[in-house]
């Protein structure tokens, strides 16, 4: 948890074929390419909630981070966690196997952050 201040920094979202091997955060390589309704670097969201109780962090991010395929569309596996005022990768969530994003369709991923427990907890 070292070079961020989880309370203040930006925080987004991004998506990728590969589960995160380090924690740089690069948009464009660490993530999709900009195409087909996706923007490389990911989307922002806002805090809802940094709060430290009884030695226990919980961070509470708010919204969720929504994708709209267009043209080709595109695929991916992994949703990552950035700290995009750093550019460090802070964790991911693997759906299992690809993704597929029709953009013929207009298929939509939404991405929710648990907005109890929060994104994190840090004791």
């Amino acid at each position: 948890m070292e070079g961020i201040n989880a309370g203040t920094d930006q925080w987004a979202f991004a998506l990728t074929n590969s589960a995160p091997a380090g924690t740089t955060f690069t948009p464009g390589t660490s993530d999709l390419a900009t195409g087909g309704g996706y923007t490389q670097g990911g989307n922002n969201v806002a805090t809802t909630s940094a709060s430290e109780a009884a030695g226990v962090y919980n961070l509470i991010l708010a919204a969720p981070a929504v994708w709209t395929a267009s043209g080709g569309g595109f695929t991916f596996r992994y949703v990552t966690m950035v700290d995009a005022t750093n550019s460090i990768q802070v964790g991911y969530w693997d759906n299992g196997s690809a993704i597929v994003m029709n953009g013929a369709n207009g298929d939509t991923f939404t991405f929710t952050p648990d907005a109890v427990n929060g994104v994190f907890t840090v004791t």
